[in-house]
């Protein structure tokens, strides 16, 4: 009897699942790592802000609005983080891609779904440390939330995760006319995350600059989501 494509790939989420449950211990230095960045970000902008006036804007943003940007664009930016390429990498350089063209599954599909396994258990802590995130920003800032840009950030971040998906597969592709390419990996990664509003608001790079860094997809992988849940995309 035929194999259901859903049994299929409901197999490599839980795949992938079962690895981001055994290999934990890096999502939580992936956050330390995030966290020591907010950090900095924020000791920065007490700085450019002169202690944190509210009256005033610097590229945009009020220094609440800041404050909870940077926090929430650090977590975006950690969940979203791919890796799978690496294993793309080793696929087609070891010659075991071939395994996969010979199974009744689809090579995009087996990993595509293995990746939303890994970041599914992530997801849910991030979240829940995201809420008390934002929850002491309430407290401290007077930041505040609501609960339609909740829902629609929720959207987004599950879009996020497809988009950084695609993004990193297309590049990931590469393999096959490259014989070395980790370092291309990490050059475009950390190109994609500045493009994307990973280190800085894009309004850092000027009218001009933003403008056209936001005609990139990449820009819907940390910027927007991070930008809908701190309010900052009025309501049509």
């Amino acid at each position: 009897m035929r194999a259901s494509p859903f049994l299929k790939y409901r197999k490599s989420f839980t795949t992938g699942l079962k690895a981001s449950v055994e290999y934990r211990f890096n999502f939580f230095l992936s956050l330390a790592g995030a966290v020591s960045q907010v950090v900095i970000q924020t000791a920065l902008w007490i700085v450019l802000y002169q202690g944190g006036g509210e009256g005033d804007a610097l590229f945009g943003f009020t220094f609440t609005q800041m404050i909870a940007w940077t926090v929430i664009a650090q977590l975006v930016s950690r969940l979203v983080r791919t890796g799978f390429e690496y294993e793309v990498n080793s696929d087609i350089k070891s010659g075991s891609l071939d395994r996969y063209l010979v199974k009744p599954v689809s090579y995009f599909g087996y990993r595509l779904f293995s990746f939303l396994g890994d970041k599914a258990a992530q997801s849910l802590f991030s979240c829940v440390l995201l809420a008390a995130a934002v929850a002491v920003l309430g407290t401290v800032t007077g930041f505040a939330v609501t609960g339609r840009n909740a829902a629609l950030f929720s959207v987004a971040l599950v879009l996020a995760f497809v988009l950084n998906f695609l993004l990193f597969w297309c590049v990931g592709l590469a393999d096959f006319w490259l014989t070395e390419i980790g370092f291309l990996f990490e050059a475009v990664r950390i190109v994609i995350i500045a493009a994307s509003g990973g280190i800085f608001p894009l309004s850092v790079f000027g009218p001009e600059g933003e403008r056209i860094l936001s005609l990139l997809p990449s820009r819907y992988t940390i910027q927007f989501p991070a930008d809908l849940l701190a309010g900052r995309i009025p309501e049509s």
